[in-house]
């Protein structure tokens, strides 16, 4: 499993989303907003991982979990960008290509 492509890049956007809030002192201090923000991004890596040695059915059940939380990302990025003026175009352009691939995974299998 760590070495599918998709996992290792679902890992590095986890790192990213915790520097975004790292680095962010007022984001930092909403921690509702950061704590599911947090999870949302973990969700994704932890989907891929848990259903990969799953039945193909189970696996791409795990793969909609996955797809979902990359949409829920998105639209927590969205919100911190509106509230805290954060850039976070550019996450949340990668999170948008991450669940594309994630969908175009499912498909082939």
């Amino acid at each position: 499993m760590e070495k599918l492509r998709i996992y290792q890049d679902a890992l590095k956007l986890v790192a990213e989303v915790y520097l975004l809030i790292k680095n962010d002192t007022e984001l930092a201090k909403d921690f509702s907003l950061n704590d599911q923000l947090k999870r949302a991004t973990i969700s994704i890596v932890a989907n891929i991982a848990e259903g990969y040695k799953r039945t193909k059915k189970q696996y791409k059940n795990y793969l909609q979990i996955a797809s979902g939380s990359c949409n829920e990302v998105v639209a927590l990025l969205q919100i911190v960008e509106l509230v805290y003026k954060a850039e976070t175009k550019s996450l949340r352009d990668s999170f948008n290509v991450l669940g594309k691939r994630i969908n175009a995974l499912y498909k082939v299998l």
